[in-house]
C-alpha cells in the first residue's frame, strides 16, 4: 500500500496527476474513520429530522386518518396565536436564563480554580444536580416552590421573612421565575465544568507576566482570564441556548406549562399540539420550525463572531 500520510509540501511537489491520486487516498482515509460518526449522526439526527419533515407535510391524526396537505401545517402553526404566545415566552426565558447561567458558572468556575480545603469534593458534588434527569429536577424544584406546603415558603415563613405563603407556581411571573431557577441550578455543574476545565489551559505564565507589570486581580481577568476562557465560552452559551429552547421536562413536571400559559414554552406547545390535539402533522410542523430557527440562530452567531473567539486568541 502506498503511504498516505506524506507531508502537505511532498504532496505538493508532486505531478498534478498524482497529487489527485494522493489527495483521494487521503480523503478516502478520513471519510473512512469518520464513518462510524457519520452513520450515528444520520440514526439519531438526520433521519429524525427527515422524520418529522415528512409527517408535517400530512395531515396525520388517529381521527381524521392521514393525507397529504402540503404547507398547511405550517401555516396553521405559525399564524396561532398559542404560537406566537409560547414563542415570547421562550425568548424571554433564553434572554434572562443563558446570560444568567454563563455569568454563575464563570463566577463557580473561578471559585473551584482555587486551593482550599475541600476542593476536590466541592467539584465532585457539583455535578450531582446535572446529573439528576429533568423530570426529577422538575418534581424537586415543585416541592421547593409549592404554595402550601413548600420548603421556600415554610423556611421563609419560620423565619419571619414573609407573614403568609407565596404563590409562587400560581403567579404567572414568579412560575417562570421558579423555572429559571430549576434550569439553571440543573445546568450550572456543566457550566462550571467545561469552563473550570478551560481556565487550567491557561499557562501560569501569562498570569506571573502581568502581575509582574503590576495588574491587579481584576485587570488580570479582563487580559488574561476571559481572553484565556472565550472560545469555550462561545461553546457553553450557544449550548445553553440550545438547552433553553429544548427545555420542556422541568416545565411539565413544575407547572404543567401554567399558571394559565405563563410558562408554555414551544417545546410544551410541541407536545400540547401533538399528544393533547392529537395533530401530529402540526406538532411535526412545529417541531421542523424550531429546528430550523436554532439553526439559523446558531449559524447568525457562529458567522458574527470574529475567527478568534472560537479558536482562541492566537488561532
Amino acid at each position: 500500500m502506498g503511504d498516505t500520510t506524506a507531508p502537505r509540501g511532498q504532496a505538493q511537489a508532486l505531478p498534478v496527476e498524482q497529487q489527485w491520486s494522493y489527495r483521494w487516498r487521503l480523503a478516502r482515509s478520513g471519510l473512512l474513520m469518520t464513518l462510524p460518526a457519520l452513520v450515528v449522526i444520520a440514526a439519531f439526527t438526520v433521519y429524525p429530522f427527515w422524520y418529522a419533515l415528512n409527517e408535517s407535510v400530512h395531515l396525520s391524526s388517529p381521527i381524521l386518518g392521514r393525507r397529504f396537505v402540503g404547507l398547511d401545517n405550517f401555516r396553521n402553526v405559525i399564524t396561532s396565536p398559542y404560537f406566537l404566545d409560547a414563542a415570547r415566552t421562550t425568548l424571554m426565558f433564553g434572554v434572562i436564563a443563558v446570560p444568567v447561567l454563563v455569568v454563575l458558572g464563570v463566577l463557580v468556575a473561578l471559585l473551584l480554580n482555587e486551593r482550599f480545603p475541600g476542593n476536590t469534593l466541592l467539584r465532585a458534588g457539583m455535578l450531582l444536580p446535572w446529573a439528576i434527569p429533568a423530570s426529577v429536577v422538575g418534581i424537586i424544584w415543585k416541592w421547593v416552590f409549592l404554595d402550601s406546603w413548600g420548603a421556600l415558603n415554610a423556611g421563609l415563613y419560620s423565619l419571619g421573612v414573609i407573614d403568609s405563603y407565596i404563590s409562587w407556581l400560581t403567579t404567572p411571573w414568579l412560575a417562570r421565575f421558579a423555572v429559571i431557577v430549576a434550569f439553571t441550578w440543573s445546568q450550572l455543574p456543566l457550566v462550571a465544568i467545561l469552563l473550570l476545565a478551560a481556565l487550567q489551559a491557561i499557562p501560569d505564565e501569562l498570569y506571573e507576566a502581568a502581575a509582574i507589570d503590576g495588574a491587579s486581580a481584576v485587570a488580570r481577568f479582563w487580559a488574561v482570564t476571559l481572553p484565556g476562557i472565550q472560545p469555550m465560552l462561545v461553546i457553553v452559551t450557544l449550548y445553553e441556548i440550545l438547552m433553553a429552547l429544548n427545555i420542556f421536562d422541568i416545565t411539565y413536571a413544575m407547572t404543567g406549562g401554567g399558571p394559565g400559559t405563563a410558562t408554555s414554552l414551544l417545546t410544551y406547545y410541541i407536545w400540547a399540539e401533538t399528544f393533547k390535539m392529537l395533530n401530529f402533522g402540526n406538532g411535526a410542523a412545529l417541531a421542523v420550525v424550531i429546528a430550523l430557527l436554532a439553526l439559523a440562530f446558531i449559524a447568525a452567531i457562529i458567522r458574527a463572531l470574529p475567527k478568534e473567539a472560537l479558536l482562541g486568541e492566537h488561532a
